[in-house]
């Protein structure tokens, strides 16, 4: 699906939103989880580009469901994994890893309680590929595709979350996890740490002088009408809540998040909305 001049969704795929960059050298925005590799291939082909086409992979932050399938991608393709220095470690031997993780927090019991049910099955740990990182970004850095593809440092989500800006006939920001687009508004993400709730607002605060078109989000649909008054009105009241009463008041959206994430789609995807609920504050 061609959202904008030059940007397509990859359908079905698992996890976090993946968007093609089509420039004559093309990046690829998120991979979703592992095993996406089909899908994705599946989508360069179907705008009628080959997969050596693909020159970037650009992680917006380091989140198993935003990175699962870079590595197998990169293998297939060639294409060099692209993500902020923050989110990256040292490789044994050499070179850089991408951090592997779930969360910038530890998730307390009550809240897998909560989103799984008392009585459901003990969920496997996830396993985390390890994702090479051949070039990192900071604040301010291009990326040769399309227009250009501007590199924000928005820390919050992670310490090394990015934005990306594409410039064009109509201007586009892609907003990772900083943002979710719940279909009835947009909301922050769920965070633990208060502190790291505050260095979110910080970050999106620092992105009011935007004026794009149309947004993009980690998990959601892309909203082109009224992005800026939107985006900005999220942080018109701070995202200070406990995190506990965000939870009760949201919790049946919280729930289906989790069991629409692992599923091809999006979040969400045929579900009706209800009025007034998201997924954080």
């Amino acid at each position: 699906m061609e959202i904008a001049p030059g940007i397509h969704a990859v359908e079905e795929v698992r996890g976090s939103n993946a968007i093609l960059l089509a420039g004559e050298r093309m990046a690829i925005v998120d991979t979703g989880f592992a095993g996406n590799s089909d899908a994705i291939l599946r989508g360069i082909r179907a705008i009628g580009r080959s997969p050596r086409d693909l020159a970037w992979i650009i992680l917006t932050h380091h989140h198993l469901d935003h990175s699962g399938t870079a590595a197998e991608l990169h293998a297939l393709t060639g294409a060099t994994i692209v993500a902020h220095g923050a989110e990256t470690e040292p490789a044994p031997e050499g070179g850089l890893l991408l951090r592997k993780g779930t969360e910038r927090q530890h998730i307390p019991i009550w809240y897998r309680w909560l989103i799984r049910g008392f009585r459901a099955p003990q969920l496997p740990p996830p396993v985390f590929p390890e994702t090479p990182v051949h070039q990192t970004v900071e604040h301010g850095d291009v990326i040769p595709c399309l227009e250009g593809v501007r590199i924000l440092h928005t820390p919050g989500h992670t310490p090394g979350s990015i934005c990306l800006v594409v410039d064009g006939p109509q201007t586009s920001v892609f907003l990772g996890d900083s943002v979710i687009n719940n279909r009835s508004r947009l909301s922050r993400p769920l965070m633990w740490d208060r502190r790291a709730r505050r260095e979110l607002d910080a970050s999106l605060r620092s992105l009011r002088p935007l004026e794009a078109d149309v947004a993009l989000f980690g998990h959601g649909p892309p909203l082109n009408e009224e992005v800026m008054p939107k985006l900005r009105g999220l942080t018109d009241q701070p995202y200070d809540l406990p995190t506990w009463r965000i939870v009760l008041k949201n919790w049946r959206t919280l729930r289906r998040f989790h069991q629409t994430n692992r599923r091809p789609g999006g979040w969400l995807e045929g579900v009706k909305p209800e009025p007034g609920t998201d997924a954080a504050s």
